[in-house]
């Protein structure tokens, strides 16, 4: 009989499953708070070109939130690839990186709603900081208790963690930014997350930042 924290390719398994449907749900509510403009404020074609333009800073945090999940998935995904099988431990680690993920789209409606406020750029710096240190201490158990699947080699554990460490560190300097207006510092994350998904389909940029 298993116990409950012996390392199977089962909990694995099950890691992978609830991993999907997070996100999915992330993915779906970061797009909700794009409300349609309300009928009976708008009678004029002005006026509705209007209500648009004032969804702008939604639009710009929908699109920042929807490349850092799809980063984070991807990363994500990548490590269940690299991971053979999970423990109790472990799992409780995805969790955790989960219950960031689920908490994005909070700190995306703070951001949308407070664009000019520093106090919401480091809220949503926050969030991708415990999404980073969640992820990194997932992989760091996983490494250090022999998970990982045959093949993975001392440089691809290496690439693995550098990775994470090098997002951090750009983030970080984007929060930071914010010292001098918050809207630059959300255009560098801005800018930060579309290089990184540019290098999902680049192999030279993957080079670059991995």
């Amino acid at each position: 009989m298993k116990r409950p924290l012996e390392p199977s390719a089962e909990g694995r398994g099950r890691v992978v499953g609830i991993t999907d449907g997070v996100f999915a749900i992330a993915l779906t509510l970061i797009v909700l708070e794009i409300r349609v403009p309300a009928h009976e404020t708008v009678h004029s074609e002005n006026e509705l070109i209007a209500a648009v333009a004032a969804l702008a800073p939604r639009f710009l945090t929908y699109a920042l939130s929807f490349l850092t999940l799809t980063i984070f998935w991807f990363g994500q995904q990548a490590q269940h690839g690299l991971v053979a099988k999970s423990d109790r431990r472990l799992a409780t680690l995805n969790l955790c990186f989960l219950g960031f993920v689920a908490l994005l789209p909070f700190s995306t409606d703070l951001l949308a709603d407070f664009l000019e406020f520093r106090t919401a750029v480091l809220v949503y710096w926050l969030n991708l900081l415990m999404l980073g240190l969640t992820l990194l201490a997932s992989w760091r158990y996983a490494d250090k208790n022999g998970f990982l699947a045959e093949g993975v080699d001392a440089e691809t554990t290496r690439t693995v963690y550098l990775r994470i460490v090098k997002a951090q560190i750009l983030w970080a300097i984007g929060a930071a930014l914010c010292l001098v207006s918050p809207l630059l510092s959300v255009g560098f994350i801005l800018v930060v997350q579309l290089i990184y998904a540019a290098a999902l389909r680049a192999p030279l940029l993957r080079k670059i930042i991995g």
